[in-house]
């Protein structure tokens, strides 16, 4: 029967097979409230896992502009990395908490084959077992001490990626060195054929490179540097990557909405868990479907903190932004849309859950779940819930697509540098 309900649960995408002998135990031991406790603690695993990635280069190609831009943060912003002409990595240790997480840090490492940081002692002056991922960055050429790092990290089976910057600017100085010739399309593919053809003649042929610019996030590779970043992570640290960055295009959409998808039979099992039982305790759903609502709001980047810095970063009107969210919400108002939701959960669609997931038949906590529609009626109402706000955010990453397209065409116009 836990096979069958194993095979049940896979089916729809969730991982919950290896749980479930942990959690049966955890009733055995402790009852209800050692259940609950463990549920929670499964629910919030990963605020606890700490990321670090390092970004490597010498200076001037952008590391610090790039750590900013992958915070979602501007060089205004509390706590992003300082920009300016002149070397600002003289050491190891300057680190970059995200926003949204301080367990995610970015290290801003000095390249290597400098006096300072020459070759023989590189890997130990950085502590190279520290990190989790390496990101090799350039503005032109990598180098041979950036292949023989990049040779390094793989005999010890590091994951790094070739990360291009400054591609907009190559696009300008192409453009008024070639009025009459000049194609953006070219250009770019110019620059990767290159850059590949380079690192192959110097062993590093099967390694990603992404050309990006860290002023216009929704050109170039940015976004698929982004989700490339987070499938090359080991599940646990994927799912704390994902729940870290914002949501600031489609793919990482799909994929903070897979990974919030992934919780939603703890939060429907908590709330069997929490609520009185057998009584069927409808307030107890709303206040857990409330509070993981609200976590699916912030995660989509539709509160207002994260609208304003999009907005910012994007270079778009925030009112346009708002509008969209207000028009759906009705100015942020996530409560109406729960009460909503679980009044109109069906019944019969909760109960079908239970039974394809086949809970009802597991020993120990299936007469928990038997014996409430609490389970169903949160997991559908979360379900709802998300449909909704994952269709609201698309429609926020358009808008702000098509106002960094308008702005695109008109710096094409314009003859000031970038």
């Amino acid at each position: 029967m836990l096979a069958a309900a194993a095979a049940a649960i896979m089916d729809i995408g969730l991982d919950f097979v290896l749980f479930w002998e942990e959690l049966i135990e955890a009733f055995n031991s402790g009852g209800v409230e050692a259940g609950r406790a463990l549920l929670e603690r499964k629910r919030d695993e990963w605020k606890q896992i700490p990321l670090n990635v390092a970004v490597i280069g010498r200076p001037g190609v952008g590391k610090s502009s790039f750590i900013n831009a992958i915070r979602s943060l501007t060089a205004d912003d509390k706590g992003s990395a300082l920009i300016g002409v002149k070397e600002t990595t003289v050491d190891v240790d300057h680190i970059y908490p995200h926003p949204s997480n301080p367990l995610l840090k970015f290290w801003d490492l000095p390249g290597v084959g400098t006096r300072r940081f020459p070759r023989q002692t590189y890997l130990s002056d950085i502590q190279v077992d520290r990190f989790d991922f390496f990101l090799l960055i350039t503005a032109d050429r990598f180098t041979e001490d950036d292949t023989w790092l990049g040779g390094e990290f793989a005999e010890r089976n590091k994951k790094y990626f070739f990360v291009r910057t400054k591609v907009g600017a190559d696009i300008y100085n192409n453009k008024h060195a070639h009025p009459k010739t000049h194609n953006e399309d070219d250009v770019v593919r110019d620059i990767r054929e290159s850059t590949q053809e380079h690192l192959k003649k110097n062993g590093c042929e099967n390694v990603p490179v992404f050309l990006i610019d860290s002023y216009k996030l929704n050109k170039f590779d940015f976004n698929e540097l982004e989700r490339r970043l987070i499938e090359d992570f080991t599940k646990l640290k994927k799912a704390a990557l994902v729940l870290s960055l914002q949501a600031t295009s489609r793919k990482m959409i799909s994929l903070k909405v897979a990974e919030l998808r992934s919780r939603m039979w703890k939060l429907a099992l908590l709330s069997v868990l929490v609520g009185p039982i057998p009584v069927v305790n409808r307030f107890i759903n709303t206040v857990i479907a409330t509070k993981e609502s609200e976590f699916y709001f912030t995660q989509l980047g539709l509160d207002e903190t994260s609208l304003s810095r999009y907005a910012e970063l994007t270079k778009t009107n925030y009112q346009n932004l708002r509008t969209i969210v207000d028009s759906s919400f009705g100015g942020f108002e996530i409560q109406a849309i729960i009460d909503t939701c679980v009044r109109s959960a069906d019944p019969m669609a909760a109960v079908a859950v239970e039974e394809r997931l086949g809970l009802r038949a597991i020993p120990v906590i299936g007469r928990h779940i038997a014996a409430s529609e609490s389970f169903g009626r949160t997991y559908c109402t979360l379900k709802l819930v998300l449909e909704k706000m994952e269709r609201v955010a698309l429609e926020v990453v358009e808008c702000a697509a098509e106002s960094a397209a308008n702005v695109c065409c008109d710096e094409s116009d314009d003859d000031d540098a970038p």
